[in-house]
This record gives C-alpha cells, structure tokens and sequence, in this order.
C-alpha cells in the first residue's frame, strides 16, 4: 500500500509563492501609495494574506509518501514551507514497529504521528511528523495501517 500526496502538494507549494507574492506586492504598493482613502484597504488585504501565511507555516504541511511492504514501513517526508530543509525518511522493519502517537495540535489541524521502534538497545522515538496535508481518507488509512502492525493495540 502507498499513500502519496503529490498533487496536493504541488497545489500547497504554489499556494505558498501566490500568497507571498500577493503579500509582498501589496506591500510594496503600500510604500508607494498616495492616495489615503484606499490605503485601510490594502492594509487590510496585506494583514489577511499575512495570516493566511502564518497560519498555514503553522500546520507545518509536508510532501508524505507512507509505503507498506511486506517487510518494512516507510514513511518519507519534505517539508513544503518555502525555506524548505532537506527530504527525511523513516524505515521500520514492520517487526520491530513498537507503536504510534497521534496528537492533533494547534486546535486539532495539525495531527502528527510518532513513531517508536523497538531495538536491542530498547525503544526509539522517531522525531514527529505533521500529516495534515493529507486527506482525511489518507490520514484515517495510514492510521489504520500502523494500527494493524503495530504491537501495542
């Protein structure tokens, strides 16, 4: 099974430049502007485009690519924010999948899954990953397939 969101993200990342192209443009016609009656407008459409950035920099939106082998669980991420780091990946083999967290932060849009191994030294905390960029459909059948394999139910 493979659960992949690339066209999503795409639809993200382009939404990323639009915005802030948007907010930077209309600051800039700010700087610039002369007549005052229209000048509460433009703020107010520069204060709107701004949340709309902060708030989606906050969901912390990720390119996910979740695969099940018959051996193995592989969850690859890249973080879509414009100053983007590198692409991560997380491999466990399925017998040594200990458990998964799932906590829905910043009022429940933001749910990140953790997940913990168990190895000879003992159990290991993978760091969290964000999966609100995936469909509810996506994120209820990842969640399902790390139900079934992991060892604690």
């Amino acid at each position: 099974m493979t659960i992949n969101n690339q066209n999503r993200a795409a639809w993200i990342k382009l939404f990323y430049y639009v915005f802030i192209f948007l907010y930077l443009a209309v600051s800039i016609i700010l700087i610039y502007i002369k007549a005052k009656p229209i000048y509460p407008i433009f703020g107010a459409i520069s204060g709107f485009v701004f949340a709309c950035i902060a708030l989606s920099l906050s969901l912390n939106l990720n390119y996910i690519i979740y695969q099940e082998s018959e051996e193995k669980i592989i969850l690859r991420y890249y973080p879509l924010h414009p100053f983007h780091q590198k692409f991560k990946s997380i491999e466990i083999p399925k017998s040594q999948l200990s458990h998964f967290d799932l906590k829905r932060k910043l009022f429940g849009l933001r749910p990140e899954v953790t997940l913990y191994q168990q190895t000879e030294r003992g159990l290991a905390k993978y760091p969290s990953v964000s999966i609100s960029s995936l469909t509810k459909s996506s994120q209820a059948e990842m969640i399902k397939s790390l139900q079934k394999n992991s060892k604690k139910k």
